[in-house]
This record gives structure tokens, sequence and C-alpha cells, in this order.
């Protein structure tokens, strides 16, 4: 069983990124479109100088999807607890799938609100779920190796995705010779629709054993899990470190491209450079990552690349060409692709199998709470300050580096905690 699902959700989570990364180079238009911004194609326009009138309208798109998957993470992770976990996959890929022919029905941004808010309940009910089945259905001593194979095949989706995307739309227009704006915007949705498809079809060959799947839903009718006191603290701190991280996240994601733009080099080309080198070499490091972890252990792993990739991210405003800010985006890419298996795979090594369901959606509603509140505080930080310039230890940067600064030390602060509070156990909680 254990290698018939590692492959199969690998699977379900690329062609489930594969049409979510599609459609992101399109949304932006897309939301213009409805807002009447334009009323030709794109690529006719040159540039659409007044774009950012629409920046609240795109952030409030995005927010819904992390919103609604904050508040329902922790509520279907605990239900595959009891009902189990394919069922929950296999619901939620349908509702990805039709909700792109909700893309295409769509005609105003309040119809695309109400679509992304949707998304994120889906999310819930698929990533965390198939997060705690692949470790369900794996011995401990291969965990962060299969976390690594399912997360690289994840971001390699995410990574093609756009330019996948992007393709149809300009099949449609040069090859189909759609040329009315609607119609070529909405042309991608209908290959999400494909895509996710296909989700339906893998998640259905999934398996689940039954007789742990009964005495799971047992366990998890108990009101209360006993836990020994380290593992609950460990459990505790994990939940806290996630929502650290999704708040130090939210501090630079969004802003990334914008310094590039402004700091860096104003040719699109540069962000494709950056992005695309640094997460191949990141993709590359994700499985070696992992089996290092399951031969010398989590924690060490986890702390060494762990305060690396937040050392780069310090390093970011220093860059001063293309070059400089791809080598150290690249190191940073490494060691956060080494970093997130092992800290997944050591998730499932405290969690026993009665609970994991719930603490993995726990953490990921935690990640979502604080990557909804961090583009709030960062992106006003930026504004704020990215007109100025600071003194750091006798180095002139631009007043952009605070949130950098701001996003490395709240990370760091995160690995602290780790550091004190959480414990590798020696032997795995319930395998």
């Amino acid at each position: 069983m254990e290698k018939r699902n590692i492959i199969i959700l690998s699977l379900v989570g690329f062609v489930i990124s594969l049409g979510f990364g599609a459609i992101s180079p399109i949304l932006p238009y897309y939301v213009v479109y409805l807002e009447g911004g334009i009323t030709e194609l794109p690529e006719e326009l040159g540039v659409i100088e007044h774009a950012s009138q629409y920046a609240v309208e795109y952030g409030l798109m995005m927010s819904a999807f992390m919103l609604t998957r904050a508040f329902f993470a922790r509520y279907f992770g605990s239900l595959s607890d009891r009902i189990g976990r394919k069922k929950l996959i296999t619901a939620g890929s349908v509702i990805y799938s039709l909700l792109a022919y909700a893309y295409i029905l769509s005609t105003n941004v309040y119809d695309l609100y109400a679509i992304r808010g949707l998304q994120g309940i889906a999310s819930a009910m698929v990533w965390p779920v198939a997060e705690a089945l692949l470790m369900d259905s794996v011995p401990s001593e291969m965990r962060g190796r299969s976390m690594a194979i399912y997360m690289t095949l994840t971001n390699l989706a995410m990574i093609g995705g756009p330019a996948i995307g992007v393709g149809i739309y300009k099949f449609g227009i040069h090859f189909l010779g759609i040329r009315d704006v609607e119609q070529a915007l909405k042309f991608p949705f209908i290959g999400l629709a494909i895509i996710s498809a296909f989700s339906i079809l893998f998640s259905l060959l999934l398996k689940e054993d039954r007789v742990e799947l009964a005495k799971k839903a047992m366990e998890a009718l108990k009101t209360d899990v006993r836990l020994p006191r380290s593992v609950r603290r460990s459990i505790n701190t994990i939940y806290v470190m996630a929502l650290a991280n999704g708040f130090a996240m939210g501090f630079i994601a969004p802003i990334m491209s914008l310094y590039i733009i402004q700091f860096i080099s104003s040719d699109p080309a540069a962000i494709a450079v950056v992005t695309t080198i640094s997460g191949l070499f990141g993709l590359a490091a994700a499985y070696p990552g992992g089996r290092l972890s399951d031969r010398f252990g989590r924690k060490p792993l986890i702390l060494i690349a762990g305060v690396f990739s937040r050392l780069m991210t310090l390093l970011i405003p220093t860059a001063k060409d293309v070059e400089g800010l791809t080598i150290i985006s690249t190191v940073r890419s490494i060691a956060f692709n080494m970093y997130i298996p092992s800290f997944r795979a050591l998730q499932a090594d405290i969690a026993p199998r009665s609970i994991r369901g719930k603490v993995f959606g726990t953490v990921q509603a935690m990640f979502n709470v604080g990557a909804v509140l961090g583009p709030i505080v960062g992106g006003q930080l930026y504004k704020d300050f990215a007109p100025r310039t600071i003194q750091v230890g006798g180095i002139t940067l631009p007043g952009a580096a605070l949130s950098f600064i701001a996003s490395a030390s709240i990370g760091l602060f995160s690995l602290l905690l780790f550091a004190l509070f959480v414990e590798e156990p020696a032997s795995p909680q319930g395998q």
C-alpha cells in the first residue's frame, strides 16, 4: 500500500497544483476585466498603467482562499480521523473540478470571491488530509523521503503551471482565433477543469486500511486522547511555529516581485530567472533532505536548514543585481526545501495516528491565519519604508529591507521555540 499511496497522493497534489498554477497568471487580468479596466486583449495594450487601482479587489480574492482554508483545515483534518481520509480527498477533488466551471460562469468580482472561498474549503479537504494519509501509509523511516517526493511533484506543478496556463491562453488566441476578451480570458479555465478531473480519478485509486480505519474511528470517539506532556508541548509549539511561519512568509511573498522591479531590474525576465532557477534547485534538494532526515534524525536537519533559510532572507536586500539575488534565492530555496519535508515528517512522528489528521489540519490552519495577517502588516511596512534608506551595521540598505529583516527575525524566533520545546521522539507515535 505504501508505494501505491506515495505515487497516487503525489499525482493528486501534482494535478491540483498544476491547475491552480495554470490560472494564476490569468486571474489578475480577469479581475481587471470584470472591473471594466480592459476592453482589449492584454497583449495589445503594452502596459496597463491603472492596474494598481484593482489591487484591493485582487488582494481580497487571494484572502478569501486563505481565510476559508484557515477555518476549515482543522475541521476536515479531525473529520478524516473519524471517517477516513480517502473520502475527503475525493470530495475535495470533485469540488476543485466543479469550481473550474464556476470561473467560466462568473460575471463579477463578487463571484470570484465566492469561488476562491469555496476553493479554500476544497483545499482544506485535500491538503492536510492527503499529508496525513501519506504519513499513515509509510513506516517512520520512510516519512522524510516520502514527503519530499510528494512536495517535489507539487512544487514542480506550481513552477510549470503558469507556463501551461499562458500556453492555453495563447493557443485560444492564435490557433482558435478567439478575439473576444472575455472568452479569451475564460478559455484557460477549461484547461483547469480538465486537469482537475484527473485528481478525482487518481483519488479513487487510493488505498486505506479498513481495519486501521475502524480502529482509528473508535480511538477518535474518545473525548480525551491522553498524550504525554512532552508530546503535548511539542505539538503546541509546532502550532505556534506554523502561525509564526505563515506570518513571516506573508511579510515578503506578496512584495518579492515588487522588490525585484523596484531595486533590481524592471525587466520581467528578472523575476522569471530568479524564481525559476531558485525553484528548480530547491526541488532537487527536497528528496536528499528528506532522506537525510530519515537516516540521521529530523531535528538537527530542521534547525540547520531553517537557520540557513532565514539568513538568506536577511541577505536578499544586499543583492545588487539579478545574478546576486539569484544566488541568494537559490541557497534559500535549497534550505527551505530540505526543511519542509523533514518538518512534516517530524509532525507525523510526534502525532499519534488517531489524531494525525487533526494535527496536520491545525498546522495548516495556523499557517494560513498567519499568511492572511502577514501581507497586511508587511505590505504596510513596505509601503511606508520602501522610499527610505536605513543603516544596519554600517551598511546602507533600502528601507524595504525592513520587511525582510522582520520576516527573518520571526522565522528565527520560531526556530528558537523549536529548539527549546519540540522533542523528537525516539519511537514515533502510532507509526
